[in-house]
């Protein structure tokens, strides 16, 4: 169970996320950069300079393939029992990568490069940076990937192969070579800025998910020893747990240094409090965590419940809790994980404070908790109409519904204190104002799990009543129409209190809305901060005031300290109390000066 949702996680929400997060931020710096400049030089056009962009990231990646081929044949070569025939082919897509893509990216580099001198605007350009971050991110993947198996041929895991060496080297190359374009051109603008630091934060998640996959495997190989000496069940030889810890120590190694590169040197602190940094603390970090820890301990409890109170699919202790180490060390690193985020934003100040990315990772939990209560209650109301029906018309075990039974009774235990612990913070929250019943994470949660409620229920109740109908119109009413129709009448019964429920819930935020809609609203207003240095804490604390949106721009000529903490104080205060729309903050040598302005339609 719990790795199916592992790899479900790792492998397919995650890169929808970070692609997501991508193309989102692409889209968003396209209309930044139509408001902030509306008349400004459009440079070579954004079809062309997609062209050039996208031609250069083919060209490079056909280049890094064929080097790497080229490197890795060299090293099979030497130290292999290669075939000659292998070696010509290999050789020839080799070459054939490496002669195609490293002019291709050479062209289409100067002339992105020519783009650049003849118009400025381009060195702004989304699409550029987008290219250096994205072919940065992905020769990133590719060295995360062959340096863990470079590792484990060192650790004499697996055999000596040239591949992973050459794709060290090439991709290697890669990296070094964008980052250093990157550093000769710092990020002109807010939204270039944003797209760098999705860089930033996509190896900060990929170096989390390597460190927690690493640590994993590395504690469930002793507890796997563990438990085969104690329940002498062990079909491997007792060294094999050592060939495993040899596979994690890798994985546990490069995961370390990829996540501590970029969150603790980059991120913890540099961008602490920003809306993306609370993503990655809430989303990408505790509610992983939480996820692995809660999902591992379900698995345990109810092998436990089979047990001793259920009928074992398999009769020997060894084989029925085979998958009791693996679920243990994923419950530890689970808790290890969440309680580094907790503690992080505990020393970050943000541990009280009911920001957008924490309501998400609340109203996530609890719908999640929700669903799986539902789907225990749905069971054992099944259960319980199958064991009214009588016996079926083929032979069964006396206890055939024990499972069911504890099954049902595991996915209550597990989601009714989830649900109810995140709820319960929620309508908790409710107290502290309108803000929270408004909240557009709240709205969605109450409107989806509503809508989600009556769907299952109509969909449930049709084949109840079909199974009804059926039964009148052939006069074969019975104690079996339980049997046909137990899974509809538990899933209609369970969606039906869900939904009574939250449709409470949902008539009495609609009755609050209401009545503050005659308090005053503030209006939304814009500050841009012109500031030297690195403000990312600044524009954090602008943010928080009501109404706020800031758009941060970085001093060229100004290298002194940062506002003092009175200063800053200062600072706040004047941007809660005016009342213009439109606010600039330029902050220089220790002070700030703050002017209303007005944007020209012209």
């Amino acid at each position: 169970m719990f790795e199916t949702f592992s790899l479900i996680l790792i492998f397919i929400i995650m890169p929808v996320a970070v692609i997501g997060g991508y193309v989102a931020a692409l889209t968003a710096a396209k209309r930044e950069a139509e408001r902030e400049h509306p008349t400004a030089d459009e440079g070579i056009g954004s079809v062309r300079r997609l062209f050039i962009y996208i031609l250069a990231l083919v060209g490079i990646i056909f280049a890094a393939v064929g080097v790497a081929m080229m490197i890795s044949g060299t090293i099979d070569a030497v130290v292999g029992d290669t075939l000659l025939l292998e070696r010509r082919q290999a050789l020839a897509i080799a070459l054939s990568f490496t002669v195609v893509g490293a002019p291709a990216w050479i062209l289409f580099m100067l002339l992105a490069q020519r783009s650049t001198q003849s118009h400025e605007v381009e060195r702004r350009s989304q699409a550029r940076r987008l290219y250096f971050n994205l072919a940065r991110s992905v020769a990133l993947g590719m060295l995360v990937w062959n340096g863990v198996e470079a590792l484990r041929q060192l650790l004499r895991v697996t055999p000596v192969e040239g591949g992973p060496w050459g794709a060290l080297v090439a991709w290697g190359a890669v990296w070094l070579i964008h980052q250093q374009l990157l550093r000769a051109e710092p990020a002109p603008t807010y939204m270039t800025t944003l797209i760098d630091r999705l860089a930033v934060y996509f190896g900060a998640v990929l170096g989390l998910l390597v460190t927690v996959s690493g640590a994993i495997s590395l504690l469930a190989a002793p507890l796997s020893e563990v438990f085969d000496r104690t329940f002498g069940g062990s079909l491997l030889a007792s060294s094999a747990w050592n060939r495993d810890l040899r596979e994690a120590i890798p994985m546990l190694g490069v995961g370390i240094v990829v996540w501590a590169t970029h969150w603790m040197l980059q991120l913890q602190r540099a961008d602490r409090l920003t809306t993306l940094w609370r993503v990655y603390v809430f989303l990408l970090g505790a509610l992983l965590g939480v996820s692995f820890a809660i999902v591992s301990a379900a698995t345990v409890l109810y092998s436990t419940l089979e047990w001793f109170l259920g009928v074992p699919r398999l009769q020997t202790p060894a084989a029925h809790f085979a998958e009791v180490p693996g679920a243990l060390s994923t419950f530890l690193v689970g808790v290890v994980v969440w309680g580094y985020h907790r503690a992080v934003l505990t020393e970050a100040g943000d541990a009280h404070e009911r920001s957008g990315p924490e309501r998400v990772y609340r109203y996530v939990l609890a719908a999640a908790g929700l669903l799986t209560a539902s789907i225990g209650i749905a069971s054992l109301i099944a259960i319980a109409c199958d064991m009214l029906a009588g016996p079926p018309d083929f032979v069964q075990p006396p206890d055939w519904w024990r499972n069911g039974v504890l099954l049902g009774v595991t996915l209550l235990v597990v989601g009714v204190p989830v649900w109810a612990r995140y709820w319960r913070d929620t309508q908790h929250a409710l107290a502290a104002g309108l803000e929270e019943r408004s909240a557009p994470s709240r709205r969605i949660y109450v409107f989806g799990v509503v809508g989600v409620a009556i769907f299952a229920l109509l969909v449930s109740l049709t084949v109840v009543l079909y199974q009804v109908f059926q039964a009148v119109l052939g006069l074969e009413l019975s104690r079996s129409l339980l049997r046909d129709m137990d899974w509809a009448l538990g899933t209609s019964l369970a969606s039906a209190a869900v939904a009574y429920y939250q449709f409470l819930v949902l008539r009495e935020d609609q009755a609050a809305l209401p009545e503050a809609a005659a308090a005053p609203v503030r209006r939304a207003r814009q500050v841009v901060l012109v500031a030297p240095g690195n403000a990312a804490t600044l524009v954090g604390d602008l943010e928080r005031i009501e109404g706020v949106r800031v758009r941060a721009w970085r001093r060229a000529d100004d290298d002194s300290t940062a506002l003092s903490p009175e200063r800053r104080e200062a600072l706040l205060q004047a941007v809660a109390a005016a009342d213009a729309d439109r606010l600039l903050a330029i902050v220089a040598r220790g002070d700030f000066e703050l002017v209303p302005y007005v944007e020209d339609v012209r």
